[in-house]
């Protein structure tokens, strides 16, 4: 590791490389007062957009917390009317964070509306990204959107065996290329993997760029990174590093005893965690820092910087013997 990489990490540990340090507890947004004018609001809403940033308060000035992906049903806790006149929601995600959601950017369920794609056939996104069509021909138009890996949509038609017709979440038709994901059944769960497929899963993010709050190959923080390879690889984490380490189910591990799926955090104390990288075997670990280039990367876990602020393991409580 070169010596910018080690500024980088021992100066303050800079905000970029502390991505847990999201602004909040548990629930990941800060508290906020609620203005006059906010009201409770519907209960539910499902993401619209391929990705959408969640931020600390009702305005798109403020600092980003989270993102929600498409097709993601969220709870909706009240609404706000923002300084320029646009209506926002603070929302809580299904991993339990909270932040502040541009109401354009969400579909309100009404007290009707099931979830969506929370029954039927759906189509699992396994591609990074999958672009969508307006019809079965890449070249007529410009893509609809693009669904991020493990986005679930709501199949309508087939074609072929190449094209699945999918209802988006604001009910927009589009179609999709059946060797970007699978057909499953909701509602749908990802199964528990071995490591091995946990770290086939992670290398492929390898070089793509790491984004304060992101959640999705578009960019990717730290935490956001290792909950995502860990939720497609059937083990539900919290959001946020410290959180992460503290109260997601996960086992410690002896130092020493690091194997590959294994979670490795790293800050000055184990009450200021602002790190997380996941092992790929024994030596080394994959992360989304901004140490060196600011992408997702594989590191030595013995390398003295990393080891400075090394501050234990954890894994998943059904690997504990194995």
């Amino acid at each position: 590791m070169t010596k910018t990489v080690a500024a980088a990490l021992l100066i303050a540990l800079s905000p970029a490389l502390a991505c847990a340090a999201h602004v909040g507890a548990v629930g990941g947004a800060p508290p906020t007062q609620a203005p006059p004018q906010a009201s409770a609001g519907p209960a539910a809403a499902v993401v619209t957009r391929a990705v959408e940033n969640m931020f600390s308060r009702a305005s798109a000035d403020a600092d980003v917390v989270s993102q929600a992906v498409l097709g993601t049903n969220v709870r909706l806790l009240r609404k706000e009317r923002g300084a320029a006149g646009e209506d926002w929601y603070e929302v809580e995600t299904p991993d339990t964070y909270k932040g502040w959601i541009a109401a354009s950017a969400l579909r309100v369920l009404g007290p009707g509306d099931r979830p969506y794609a929370s029954s039927g056939r759906v189509f699992v996104v396994s591609a990074l990204l999958a672009n969508t069509y307006r019809e079965p021909d890449v070249t007529a138009h410009r893509p609809v959107t693009v669904a991020p890996i493990g986005a679930v949509l709501e199949i309508v038609a087939e074609k072929g065996e190449r094209w699945r017709e999918v209802a988006l979440p604001d009910r927009t038709r589009a179609w999709i290329q059946s060797g970007d994901g699978d057909i499953r059944e909701a509602p749908w769960t990802w199964p528990r993997r071995p490591a091995e497929d946990m770290v086939a899963l992670a290398k492929r993010f390898i070089g793509l760029p790491y984004t304060w709050g992101g959640t999705s190959p578009l960019g990717l923080d730290c935490s956001g990174f290792v909950q995502l390879v860990y939720r497609l690889n059937g083990v539900p984490i919290l959001r946020d590093a410290g959180i992460q380490m503290t109260s997601s189910g996960l086992l410690e591990v002896p130092k020493g005893e690091e194997r590959a799926g294994d979670l490795v955090f790293f800050g000055r104390s184990l009450d200021r965690i602002s790190h997380v990288g996941m092992m790929i075997d024994g030596e080394s670990f994959i992360n989304a820092t901004t140490s060196d280039a600011p992408v997702v990367q594989i590191d030595r876990l013995e390398d003295a910087n990393w080891q400075r602020i090394y501050q234990g393991a954890r894994r998943p409580a059904d690997r504990s013997e194995r």
